[in-house]
């Protein structure tokens, strides 16, 4: 059975930081991040179940936030609590923040990286320029290439990464955890959250909205917005140095108490 929590640091301070996965639903991804995370407090990575073909994955954001909130509340009973969440973990992230704040205790920090709805839950508006950037993406790929094109990334021009990753992946178990996970992004529709997130974006726009203000801005109280170098996944598996400065000042901004 896969450990729900994952010591990534240790710390000093009562109050850790928990970091919500990607579409893989493991902890490992956030391994170079943290080292470039100041702050004293312990950082705990989540993981899904599934991964290990025993126990089967959840198919809904809700489910998965209250299942990770059972774990950390082992670890810490009451708030304030600390969530970032990389891309799916973003919303779980944000889900985990609107039942913690519906029980009245405190969210002091919740941040999104690279964090989407399913295009199906965006307005039509929203739609229409992720379908126009796709079909000019799609363009590119009758065009020659140059020299240095890397053949591995033709098929990710004009389809989403999370979408490869499910197709790509043969491995029985690790196939149903993407698949999972993907149902469970595809159906979840975010709901009001009375508290603000800090929302960090690629520099590098892929199949994913350009503007978070425009997806999150209506839904949530307060947003802040933070540009990092990379795309979807270079923000967290390239540019981890400087994600992790972001992340440092987000942690130092947090009044105390």
């Amino acid at each position: 059975m896969i450990e729900v929590l994952t010591p990534l640091r240790l710390g000093k301070k009562s109050h850790p930081l928990f970091m919500a996965h990607g579409m893989g639903g493991r902890a490992d991804e956030f391994v170079h991040l943290v080292g470039f995370v100041r702050t004293e407090q312990c950082i705990y990575g989540l993981q899904a179940k599934g991964n290990d073909g025993v126990e089967p994955p959840f198919e809904r954001i809700e489910e998965l936030a209250r299942y990770y909130l059972d774990a950390i509340k082992r670890v810490q009973p009451h708030g304030p609590y600390f969530l970032v969440g990389f891309s799916l973990g973003g919303l779980v992230a944000l889900e985990m923040a609107r039942q913690i704040s519906s029980s009245g205790e405190i969210v002091a920090l919740l941040a999104m990286l690279e964090s989407y709805p399913h295009p199906k839950q965006l307005s039509l508006s929203q739609r229409i320029r992720l379908v126009s950037r796709r079909v000019k993406r799609r363009a590119l790929t009758l065009l020659p290439f140059p020299t240095h094109f890397n053949p591995r990334l033709k098929s990710s021009v004009h389809e989403p990464d999370d979408q490869i990753a499910v197709r790509t992946h043969t491995l029985p178990v690790t196939k149903r955890a993407y698949e999972s996970a993907y149902t469970a992004w595809k159906h979840y529709q975010p709901r009001l959250y009375q508290g603000k997130i800090h929302f960090v974006k690629a520099a590098v726009t892929t199949i994913y909205p350009d503007d978070p203000v425009a997806v999150w801005g209506k839904l949530v109280e307060e947003i802040e917005v933070q540009t990092v170098p990379g795309d979807h996944h270079g923000i967290l598996n390239t540019y981890f140095g400087i994600l992790g400065s972001v992340l440092s000042r987000y942690l130092r901004e947090v009044p105390p108490g």
